[in-house]
């Protein structure tokens, strides 16, 4: 088949992939047959290449290219969820920008899901702020899906870590040569190590003996640091701020019982020993 040919047939095959997604929109369908990303919903809405699927209270919006299946749930039809709030945007990078300084889930389950505030969108990356490792910096191409979430209590007080503000991956990754960084969240293919600078378009990770070589295109995320770095630092920070309080507590207490030492009133031994008779046995001797 020419190339003419099989790009034609990729385009009709496009068209009626999405004719068919049009025509389940408003229907109760599940999206992926198992796994983490599996969720049951109303079909919202269908874009160019995204899906948004309202899960009771939470839109969930997927990246098209990583669905694997739709299938609608015939036994149930209903269609009494109340429309939720929901973005719109043609594309998902698009969709992304307008969950920018919102705290969002990035991936519904597995190693690459992480909770976060949406700090930075370059043209293929996207960076999230995360208690436990910082900033993370993710490629775009590997999302499979993203959702708003609600923040808890540590992530909304937690300052905002220096994000590196470029408009490719690649650039961030030039700014962390040299540096030891986690290269993927989870699984068999998470790695730490020092990054180095890249050659024939692959990157360098040293760690130990080991020199891995990793093809940008595979890598789903970076971070600066050991995972897990900040939550550690946190959890230090806290202990010593325990330590320090209970010396305060300390120091108090000594402070007060010394002040009662020294209110005490003072009375003579001797005085508190006299017997009640014995100015009367003076008197009689002088007489």
């Amino acid at each position: 088949m020419s190339k003419r040919r099989m790009k034609y047939h990729s385009n009709n095959n496009e068209i009626s992939y999405y004719n068919f997604l049009h025509s389940m929109k408003d229907k109760i369908v599940t999206v992926y047959r198992g796994g983490p990303e599996s969720k049951q919903g109303k079909l919202a809405a269908v874009k160019s290449d995204y899906i948004a699927l309202q899960v009771e209270k939470k839109i969930i919006y997927y990246q098209l290219e990583h669905v694997k299946s739709i299938t609608e749930d015939t036994n149930n039809n209903t269609t009494t969820l109340e429309t939720e709030e929901m973005a719109d945007a043609d594309d998902f990078h698009s969709l992304i920008g307008q969950l920018t300084n919102q705290f969002v889930q990035l991936n519904q389950g597995g190693p690459e899901s992480k909770k976060g505030c949406l700090v930075w969108l370059g043209d293929d990356y996207a960076a999230l702020n995360t208690n436990e490792d910082g900033v993370v910096y993710f490629n775009i191409h590997h999302i499979k899906s993203i959702s708003k979430h609600e923040p808890d209590l540590k992530m909304e007080e937690q300052t905002p870590a220096d994000v590196l503000e470029a408009d490719y991956l690649s650039e961030v990754f030039k700014s962390l040569t040299h540096k030891w960084v986690s290269i993927n969240r989870g699984g068999p293919e998470a790695i730490e190590g020092i990054l180095v600078d890249n050659a024939d378009g692959h990157y360098t990770l040293v760690k130990n003996q080991e020199v891995l070589r990793i093809y940008p295109f595979h890598i789903k995320s970076i971070s600066l640091g050991p995972k897990g770095s900040y939550k550690k630092e946190d959890k230090k920070k806290e202990h010593d701020d325990q330590e320090d309080n209970k010396d305060s507590d300390q120091k108090q207490e000594e402070v007060y019982s010394s002040s009662l030492r020294s209110s005490k009133p003072y009375r003579s031994s001797k005085s508190s020993k006299r017997s009640p008779g014995s100015s009367g046995h003076q008197s009689s001797k002088s007489h």
